[in-house]
């Protein structure tokens, strides 16, 4: 129950708005500014409704100080000798409302509840901003291969810059993840990140999606309408599927890019804006410049800093975390009991190409969790072009082992090979199996026998 401090010097007030609010929340009361001060000083207030004149403090110092004790209380000033330049200090001051006397209870009732309302959608959007913060913090990402640590040490380095980047890397591999993760890194975390699919939208209305256009500006724009180009001021904008920007079209963006000036279509004014822009896309952007469907002074502009995000059979020793992963989220998200993934799943895993990436990965997952009656996945919930696939290696004995050791007879099988094939050069092995060199050493030792 929300808790509301009456402070007013009149008995009679003091009891009236009690008795009108006390059913509905927890409600105390203060007779003078240096009580009001004190309460709330040991206690958290989310509303005061503030009397202006009082014998002891003023009504505009005592709000001062209730703000710098509790910036998050809401205080509604009331007071019999209104003017337009108290109303004006007050607001300055902090003041969420500012009530005449006499009042209707009616009024005071309405202004209260319209305050702790607002309160409470300020409350949750903060929360939200601070979830989606944690939620695309680098560390709860899942991936551990050298790959993907060499990409996120990348992006912190740059994160609180401003430059354009240019995401790279084939559908489902995670770019709108990276966009997020970089956008919620930077000095812009509490400004919009605006999202638009280049390639979900017609030629026609691209146009209009990203600048905006005038009431008239074309058949069906019966009124006007803000760009997202606009709505990321002072924010990020992820232009996702960025190779499917028309020829058309392109040229706009470059000027906006070049000046951050932006016209809506139908309009001679241009705005200034403050965007930074983040661009990905899963197409061979070389062979779109040799082509001519992508222009090179675009593109130039677009990847001051490139990142190339690996396929995920590039990065297997990435597999059985996301497998885990998921199987955590569905689990719960269905109410299933499944716990665990048995050795063999995690083997074809392992030997599956994945075309569909981390995308595929998860939906295969989630079918798994849906169809498993126990608490262990095990390969008859997979599809079955995942079952079917064949390994020329040798099969392990994995039953009776964990899943961290049935990963590490995998990685030890995998590192064997890769030696084998670069005649035990271990520089060319690492670079096969995307870790960095000392990582690969520290492996040989750790699966070397005593």
């Amino acid at each position: 129950m929300k808790k509301i401090l009456v402070v007013d010097d009149e008995l009679s007030i003091r009891r009236s708005l009690y008795n009108t609010f006390k059913n509905s929340y927890q409600v105390e009361t203060a007779s003078s500014g240096v009580e009001a001060i004190k309460k709330v000083e040991n206690d958290h207030f989310d509303l005061v409704l503030l009397d202006q004149k009082m014998p002891d403090l003023d009504g505009l110092q005592v709000l001062k100080e209730l703000k710098q004790i509790d910036g998050r209380v809401i205080i509604i000033m009331i007071t019999a000798y209104g003017s337009v330049e108290s109303s004006v200090k007050a607001m300055k001051r902090g003041a969420y409302d500012y009530i005449l006397k006499p009042y209707e209870l009616d009024e005071i009732t309405m202004v209260v509840e319209k305050a702790l309302n607002y309160q409470k959608l300020n409350e949750e959007v903060i929360s939200l901003k601070a979830a989606l913060s944690a939620r695309f913090q680098f560390a709860n990402i899942i991936a551990q291969s050298q790959k993907m640590q060499d990409i996120f040490q990348r992006i912190q380095d740059t994160a609180e810059t401003n430059v354009n980047i240019l995401i790279l890397g084939e559908s489902g591999t995670g770019k709108e993840l990276i966009a997020k993760a970089i956008h919620y890194n930077s000095l812009r975390r509490n400004k919009p990140l605006v999202i638009v699919n280049c390639a979900a939208l017609p030629e026609e209305l691209l146009e209009s999606e990203i600048f905006g256009h005038e009431k008239g500006a074309f058949t069906g724009a019966d009124r006007r309408r803000i760009g997202k180009a606009e709505e990321a001021h002072e924010g990020t904008l992820f232009l996702d599927e960025i190779g499917d920007l028309s020829l058309k079209t392109q040229p706009k963006l470059l000027r906006f890019l070049q000046d951050g000036k932006i016209e809506r279509l139908g309009s001679n004014q241009s705005m200034q804006l403050d965007v930074r822009l983040i661009a990905a896309t899963n197409q061979d952007i070389a062979s779109a410049l040799e082509k001519g469907t992508f222009r090179k002074d675009l593109y130039y502009r677009i990847n001051t800093l490139t990142i190339e995000i690996p396929p995920l059979r590039e990065r297997k020793e990435d597999i059985p975390l996301l497998a885990d992963h998921f199987l955590s989220i569905y689990s719960k998200a269905h109410k299933k009991k499944a716990a665990s993934i048995s050795p063999e799943v995690i083997e074809q895993f392992i030997n599956y190409s994945w075309p569909g990436n981390v995308r595929e990965l998860e939906k295969v997952m989630e079918r798994a969790v849906v169809l498993t009656k126990g608490t262990m996945v095990h390969t008859e919930q997979l599809p079955e072009e995942i079952k079917e696939v064949k390994h020329d290696r040798k099969k392990q004995d994995f039953m009776g082992k964990t899943l961290s050791e049935s990963v590490g007879l995998i990685e030890k099988g995998m590192i064997k090979a890769a030696l084998d094939k670069t005649s035990g050069n271990r520089e060319k092995a690492a670079k096969m199996l995307g870790i960095s060199l000392r990582s690969l050493q520290y492996k040989i030792k750790k699966y070397s026998p005593d």
